[in-house]
């Protein structure tokens, strides 16, 4: 068995996206990267809290806060496709989670689907005050296990998070549905 390390992402690969069809719902198109500026990237970065990104969205929007939450809440729904390959994966290659997303969220939500056992590593962009796809949060979160592997692989739905990897000794995997990312099973099993 190989040395690997294996990076997943979470919106749009273990959970259905979440904020992209949030937004589509209640923005025309070109004011969504508006939105995503100004309330998702300070989220990320830990710059403001999850509390505030909901008020400061409720605002924005023009929504009742409470309904908004429910309904931004009720999109978080774990892919089961994922997490039973995620399953599958365990004891064959080191696993980690790297996502950007405000604090509480992904605790919160691995908590309620039972999610973090299935990682050896949790790296939260909120709580390093970086994120993807600055090259140095994926070295960040591979330097932490402190490991020399054989292959690294990172894998994300969104392009843009992808397209430096290869520069810094990590195999990009771009996910669409679980059928991108069946070779790493087989590989583990080699």
């Amino acid at each position: 068995m190989k040395n690997r390390l294996i990076i997943f992402d979470c919106f749009g690969v273990i959970f259905d996206e979440v904020a992209p069809v949030f937004i589509k719902k209640y923005l025309p198109e070109g004011q969504a990267e508006i939105l995503k500026e100004e309330l998702f990237v300070p989220a990320d970065m830990g710059d403001i809290t999850y509390d505030e990104l909901l008020t400061n969205m409720a605002r924005s929007l023009n929504l009742d806060k409470d309904a908004m939450t429910k309904d931004w809440e009720s999109l978080f729904r774990p892919k089961e496709e994922t997490v039973t390959f995620l399953k599958s994966l365990q004891g064959k290659a080191d696993i980690a989670l790297l996502s950007n997303a405000p604090l509480g969220v992904i605790e919160k939500q691995f908590s309620k689907h039972s999610l973090s056992p299935l990682f050896d590593k949790i790296f939260v962009s909120c709580n390093l005050k970086m994120a993807k796809p600055d090259p140095k949060i994926y070295l960040h979160c591979v330097s932490e296990f402190k490991k020399v592997y054989e292959e690294i692989y990172m894998i994300d739905d969104n392009l843009t998070n992808l397209r430096f990897l290869p520069e810094i000794g990590i195999t990009p995997v771009h996910f669409r549905s679980i059928a991108d990312i069946q070779f790493l099973s087989e590989e583990t099993d080699a």
